[in-house]
């Protein structure tokens, strides 16, 4: 295994446009990874670290990363995200993924991962990671009577429900009954959420993200309120969740006294989604930065993030998040917990974490390693 040289473009650009895109070019590849390099947080200007199984002038297999400064007890320090781990068909089943993942995860010092391959969690466990555990996912139904009418409980991972839950639903299902029964959960949810407030003064939520600096006064005063996290400074979020009409993020923001006190990043549905949602439009709350011990700027987030999600077009919002402190927040704005599908596993060879951290002593949200682009 070797880590990316410049000498090895050639190798990537044909691996690449073998395995996910047929469209590569070396030039797309070294404008990518340049621009990658100019943002990188560990070592600004030094090249993303990646890995390449080489045999001869052919790469077999792939491993890169994310670097991004993690926030701990102890204080900051680099860490990196695994991302596009794969290894040629014809390679597979074989001892490559291991060594790559082995040597990588022994050449840096703190790594993560979020994943939903068996295979590749037994890979990830086999050279030492930490599996802390499933990410919860919460959906908030936001046109109830489209998804009644459309869901599988089956497909999507829901045939488990109590018995009553899964009558509830057929019976909701049949013809006209869809519509009443939207409205009703409609109206019930609105209900629910108005009764659990926040009523405020003094605080307003506006759509649009904040500029750099307010991000990095924001992060600034929130960080000692979080667990560990991925650092979520201007730097950060601004280039992670792009604004505009050729991105798919919108951003809504709460400031109280011209401070910024939170911020929520919203990716709007795919055209074309999963087939298993049989045409149900979800979007995903990305990222969600507030004060935890401050919940009403969560249900005040939530509240503008939803509102967001409906002009996308969408009939659910999707939240994936990890704080132990978090449910709460999501039940008082009526969202509805459903298996998640995101191991997270973490390899430190300082051996300070995981130590005894469990998966609610980390922030971690569905936009962590690019992980939000599933809907």
């Amino acid at each position: 295994m070797t880590r990316y040289r410049p000498e090895h473009l050639d190798a990537l650009t044909e691996f690449y446009r073998d395995i996910w895109d047929a469209d590569a070019t070396p030039t797309r590849v070294a404008s990518a990874r340049a621009q990658a390099a100019a943002r990188n947080p560990v070592t600004p200007g030094e090249e993303v670290p990646t890995y390449l199984l080489m045999q001869g002038t052919r790469a077999l297999g792939h491993l890169s990363t994310i670097p991004v400064q993690v926030r701990t007890a102890t204080g900051s320090r680099p860490g990196y995200w695994f991302i596009g781990f794969m290894v040629r068909p014809e390679h597979r089943n074989g001892p490559i993924g291991y060594l790559m993942l082995k040597e990588a995860s022994r050449e840096l010092e703190l790594t993560l991962s979020l994943t939903v391959a068996q295979a590749s969690i037994r890979l990830f466990k086999a050279v030492g990671f930490a599996e802390l555990g499933i990410v919860p996912n919460y959906l908030r139904l936001l046109r109830p009577d489209r998804v009644l009418r459309r869901i599988d409980l089956d497909a999507v991972g829901l045939g488990g429900l109590p018995t009553f839950a899964r009558r509830a639903v057929s019976l909701a299902q049949r013809p006209g009954l869809a519509e009443v029964a939207g409205y009703g959960a409609r109206a019930a949810l609105a209900g629910w959420s108005g009764l659990n407030g926040p009523w405020r003064t003094g605080v307003e939520r506006l759509e649009g993200a904040p500029d750099a600096a307010a991000l990095d006064a924001m992060w600034q005063s929130l960080a000692p309120t979080l667990p560990n996290m991925a650092w979520r400074d201007g730097q950060y979020l601004s280039h992670r969740y792009p604004i505009g009409a050729e991105h798919p993020y919108e951003a809504v923001r709460l400031t109280e006294g011209g401070r910024v006190r939170g911020v929520a990043y919203v990716r709007r549905p795919k055209a074309e989604g999963d087939p298993r949602l049989r045409g149900i439009r979800i979007a995903t709350l990305s990222d969600l930065i507030f004060d935890p011990t401050r919940p009403a700027d969560g249900l005040d987030l939530l509240a503008g993030a939803e509102r967001l999600a409906r002009r996308m077009g969408a009939d659910a919002l999707l939240v994936s998040g990890s704080d132990r402190r978090l449910p709460q927040v999501l039940r008082r704005r009526g969202y509805l917990k459903f298996p998640g599908n995101l191991m997270y596993l973490v390899k430190d060879n300082r051996r300070e974490l995981p130590g005894t951290t469990s998966l609610g002593d980390w922030w971690v949200s569905r936009g962590d390693m690019n992980a939000d682009s599933v809907f």
